[in-house]
């Protein structure tokens, strides 16, 4: 009751598992509002390594074989067998009689033989001869009937067991035929019993064992592509908090560039911050966004002097459309003769007047005599035809915005924080909106974090860009192959996969994709994650009957024939017949027929389709802080639907290795 509850509470938490990431304030938590970025640092960096965890799904009620009722036996009607049966009761009644009349008669002989011997001894020699011959003869007639007799009874015998023999042999299959039903019946009870007993099983597994496990990349991968999230960006905050405290618990540094004014790192630093883990915030803006100007960092001192034209170059003249070469060129050809013409550090401030020096405009009041000097000995070597004078103006007025949005420190008072600091959790945090200084500034911090990755190394470990989908997918992959080279993790969390940047997603072994709103977004999210061949039951038919007949038929014939022959002697005497012949005969068919048939068909017609493994409707629908992960990271494909909202960690039954699979 206890983790059901708290998992009820997790889920009421801002939809993101924590609840400082709005500045709306905590809402309702599974622990104290001033507790629970200790409670996620001491779960979050004990567990292993995760960007969110897959949850164990209730086992799904198993579709059982059907089992129908057990087969009964039914006895076959009995045949009609009346005549034959009672043939034979005749032909036993008559054996029987005969035996009884011979024991009787033998035993009459044996009580009265003297006074029967003492009668035919009175009648002399005749007497006795005629006595002798009736004892033999008697016994052998005696004989002959009993005979007679039982070959009768054998007969009638022999005839009723023919006469059943079909009915016998029909039954006997019958009986063999509802064993074999019974057999299969016992067979389909036994797998539904035991696919219920499985699915039993994996219920107590369930109830038993954790609900959640993580969910990581087998290898990790060089690159990660985030698309989708929710407006608010609870997403990405959660998939920063939970990816963040891995990458933090295995020894590396995060920096994060969030482009999006959402604060989309700032939970992960309270986390990072409750673990005693070193944090730099620094946000970078406009006074005219509302916001105050940060003076504590200075851009351009982040950079050497042969540095700052082409980062610059690369920024100010880096726009998605079209071929920007020839304006790069130019506009870093301009800051290099800038650049050393000036004699103390640049500044935004400074750039732009020398570039007004360069379009012969008025520099004075920032630079120096020495300095107007070296440029004004410059503008003849610069084109001054309209195309380069338009340029120049352009780069004037970037340089302007950039000054009045960093302006950096006051003269005399040294920048306090350097822009890739030394910590565990660096975030680079420009305000909201999408207008031309807002994209100027992303576009300059894009640069100077691509010059960071060269030499020097002052950017190890993961860089996240988040909201830079407005850069164009250009500047992403040059950003991309530099890190790479660099040996830094880069995870790029764009809006929207369309473009370009579909053409480039998951090549760095690993795609993210949550939740969207738009159909298109979510139609290329699906055809990204594949679709595959599956055979779906589209018409299932069950036909059951059973049919029995019965039929047969008796005959029975009986021929009498009498004949007699004579001879008569010559004298003409009368003769006399001398032979006769008498026969009788007795002629009977029987035949039945019966027939019993049970037929049970069953046909399924399946199908072949081919369709998307996720349907874009599923992605329309997802929490705001779930995401299915594209795991190209090793040989095989793996595709893994898991929730990275911290809260999870706080939860009970959380394991601490992820799914076998």
């Amino acid at each position: 009751m206890n983790g059901a509850r708290r998992r009820r509470q997790a889920d009421q938490v801002d939809q993101t598992g924590f609840p400082a990431l709005t500045e709306a304030g905590p809402r309702s938590t599974p622990v104290d509002v001033g507790s629970w970025s200790d409670q996620l640092a001491t779960r979050l960096f004990t567990l292993p390594a995760r960007w969110g965890w897959e949850a164990v799904a209730r086992p799904p009620e198993p579709i059982l074989p059907p089992v129908h009722p057990r087969p009964a036996w039914s006895e076959p009607p009995a045949i009609d067998d009346h005549s034959v049966r009672a043939r034979r009761s005749s032909a036993v009644s008559r054996l029987v009689w005969q035996l009884v009349a011979t024991v009787l008669a033998v035993a009459l002989y044996g009580g009265y033989q003297p006074e029967i011997e003492s009668f035919v001894a009175g009648h002399g020699h005749d007497g006795w001869q005629v006595y002798r011959a009736a004892r033999i003869m008697l016994p052998v007639v005696v004989g002959l009937f009993l005979v007679d007799a039982v070959r009768a009874v054998i007969v009638a015998g022999r005839q009723l067991r023919s006469f059943r023999r079909p009915y016998q042999q029909a039954r006997a299959e019958q009986q063999r035929r509802h064993q074999e039903a019974v057999e299969h019946w016992e067979q389909a009870w036994r797998r539904h019993d035991g696919a219920a007993a499985a699915h039993r099983r994996a219920v107590r597994e369930w109830e038993n064992g954790p609900r959640w496990h993580p969910v990581r990349p087998v290898v990790e991968p060089t690159r990660v592509d985030v698309f989708g999230g929710d407006p608010q960006r609870h997403g990405w905050a959660s998939l920063l908090v939970t990816l963040g405290c891995s990458v933090l618990a295995a020894g590396h540094r995060i920096t994060v560039l969030d482009f999006t004014g959402q604060d989309v790192g700032g939970g992960l630093t309270e986390v990072a911050l409750a673990s005693g883990r070193q944090i730099r915030m620094i946000r970078l803006g406009s006074g005219s966004a509302g916001r105050a100007v940060d003076r504590t960092v200075d851009l351009l001192g982040q950079l050497r002097r042969r540095e700052v034209a082409e980062v610059l170059g690369q920024a100010l003249a880096s726009r998605p459309e079209g071929d920007r070469r020839e304006e790069r060129a130019s506009a870093t050809d301009v800051l290099r003769r800038v650049v050393d013409s000036l004699d103390g550090p640049p500044s935004f401030a400074r750039l732009a007047a020398g570039v007004r020096v360069l379009r012969r405009g008025d520099g004075a009041g920032s630079l120096s005599a020495k300095e107007l000097g070296r440029l004004a000995d410059q503008i003849g070597d610069v084109d001054q035809d309209e195309w380069t004078s338009r340029q120049l103006r352009f780069l004037a007025s970037q340089l302007d915005q950039l000054h009045d949005m960093v302006p950096g420190p006051v003269a005399g008072q040294p920048a306090s924080r350097a822009l890739w600091p030394g910590a565990d959790v660096s975030v680079v945090a420009t305000g909201g909106g999408r207008d031309d200084r807002k994209e100027l500034l992303d576009r300059l911090l894009v640069q100077m974090a691509r010059q960071a990755m060269g030499e020097r190394t002052d950017l190890d470990g993961f860089l996240v860009v988040a909201g830079g989908d407005h850069l164009g997918a250009g500047t992403l992959r040059d950003l991309s192959e530099h890190a790479r080279w660099a040996g830094l993790r880069l995870v790029l969390m764009v809006d929207q996969p369309q473009g370009d940047l579909e053409k480039s997603a998951g090549t760095g072994g690993a795609v993210v994709f949550m939740k969207m709103y738009n159909h298109r977004d979510a139609a290329i999210a699906a055809e990204f994650i594949g679709k595959g061949h599956r055979f779906v039951v589209n018409q299932v038919t069950r036909q059951v009957g059973t049919s029995f007949n019965d039929g047969g038929g008796d005959s029975f014939t009986t021929n009498t024939n009498d004949s007699a022959s004579g001879k008569q002697r010559s004298s003409g005497l009368p003769g006399r017949r001398q032979s006769l012949s008498d026969s009788r005969g007795h002629a009977w068919a029987g035949t039945r027929n019966w027939s019993i048939a049970d037929n049970i068909s069953t046909s399924t017609v399946t199908g072949r389709v081919y369709e998307f493994v996720v349907e874009p409707r599923e992605i329309l629908t997802m929490p705001q802080s779930a995401f299915i992960l594209i795991d190209n990271s090793t040989h095989g494909r793996r595709m893994i639907m898991a929730d990275s909202n911290p809260g999870i960690a706080l939860l009970d039954r959380v394991a601490t290795a992820p799914v076998r699979r």
